[in-house]
Parts: structure tokens; C-alpha cells; sequence
């Protein structure tokens, strides 16, 4: 039951959008071994103007930033899945999105099993059944 916040520094076309969507859960499903039909991906677009690296703000002529906020429950991935997942979401953003900020980031969240839960049940409480 992962969860994928991609936040983008840019405003995305429909195609790209359904591109994010389709590859970030083939990625999840494909190295971190997660159902597809309970993986969520949400995308928050902003302008280039909303980010900053380095203490300077962004314009619309520079490389995209990026944060790929993914969430999973702890203990469910190797070392090895997240060093490939992070890889290949950065390439995916690349070749979707175009050139990405150098100081863009993504991240894997671990979230105990008693405290991440979907339909009202934790993991833990679904491990059990």
C-alpha cells in the first residue's frame, strides 16, 4: 500500500501526468514488489518560481525541480530495491519531464506497521489476518 507524492516544479501536460502515473507504479510494483491496485500516486505541480536552490529562486528556464516522496512499510524493501527504485525514479523524471535540478530528491519513507494502514486497518493488524 505505497504511497507516491511527486512534486514538481512545473506544470505537466495530461500525457506526462499519465506517463508519472503509469511508470512510478510499474517501478513499484516492478523493484519494491508492492500491489498495483493499492498503490497511489499524487502529483502536486507548482511554477519554477515556488523553489529555490541555494537560496535563489528558480525561473522557468532552468532544469525542474523535483521531490518524490515515497511512502512504505517499514521493513518490506531491501538496501538494494531502494538504491534501484531511487535510480530509476530519477531517470523516469528525466525522461518524462525533461532535465531535473541536480538538488532534486527522493525519498523513502519507512512507516511502522502499527502506525500506516489502509480501509481502516494497520499493517500490522493486516499481518496478523
Amino acid at each position: 500500500m505505497p504511497y507516491i507524492n511527486i512534486r514538481i516544479g512545473t506544470t505537466l501536460s495530461d500525457e506526462q501526468k499519465n506517463q508519472l502515473y503509469e511508470k512510478t507504479t510499474l517501478l513499484m510494483n516492478t523493484i519494491m514488489n508492492k500491489r498495483r491496485e493499492v498503490t497511489v500516486v499524487h502529483i502536486q505541480e507548482s511554477d519554477a518560481q515556488q523553489w529555490s536552490t541555494n537560496a535563489v529562486q528558480l525561473s522557468a528556464n532552468e532544469p525542474i525541480s523535483a521531490y518524490v516522496d515515497i511512502k512504505v512499510t517499514q521493513g518490506t524493501n531491501t538496501p538494494d530495491e531502494k538504491k534501484e527504485m531511487i535510480s530509476l525514479t530519477n531517470k523516469m523524471l528525466q525522461n518524462i519531464v525533461g532535465t531535473i535540478q541536480e538538488a532534486s530528491y527522493i525519498v523513502i519513507d519507512e512507516i511502522p506497521a502499527e502506525s500506516w494502514g489502509y480501509n481502516g486497518k494497520t499493517q500490522a493488524m493486516r499481518a496478523l489476518l
